[in-house]
């Protein structure tokens, strides 16, 4: 009976490793994926098919364009979600999610923050409760289910 307690004792504790790395990686591929925002959308608008010849390269377009059309939707979800909320940090956040990766215009975190009359400090927070929003609109169930448990973890 004892061995089965310590077995099943084991078995949770590697359950909330397991369930934080996770939340780690999909913090991560977000964090990747909007850093990386204007180069796949340049990479996916500007590569024809046209020019490829070699299927491996095809087959990653079309991967590509197909991930870009779902962050494309969430972005514009995420986007709606913020400007229609009456709470001005949640109106905020898209601005810095945006301005920060996605606009034409480049600027240094300095620069948005000023823009934006906060301080960086406040610039990095909105950042990264932006992430989390979007990896549960990216991700779905699974992003809520790592969050929460994160969350649970660190109170």
């Amino acid at each position: 009976m004892e061995i089965a307690k310590a077995a099943a004792l084991e078995v949770l504790s590697c359950k909330d490793d397991i369930l934080q790395e996770e939340f780690d990686i999909r913090y991560q591929d977000v964090k990747l994926l909007m850093k990386n925002y204007r180069k796949l959308r340049t990479y996916y608008d500007k590569v024809s098919d046209d020019t490829l010849e070699v299927n491996a390269i095809c087959s990653m377009h079309r991967k590509t364009g197909l991930m870009m059309s779902h962050v494309d939707k969430m972005l514009t979800a995420y986007r709606v979600l913020c400007e229609r909320s009456e709470i001005p940090e949640e109106t905020r956040r898209w601005e810095v999610l945006y301005l920060r990766y996605m606009s034409d215009e480049r600027m240094n975190l300095r620069d948005i923050a000023e823009r934006l009359n906060i301080n960086k400090r406040t610039l990095y927070r909105d950042t990264d409760r932006a992430m989390e929003d979007m990896a549960v609109l990216l991700f779905g169930i699974e992003a809520i289910g790592t969050w929460r448990h994160s969350m649970r973890c660190s109170a």
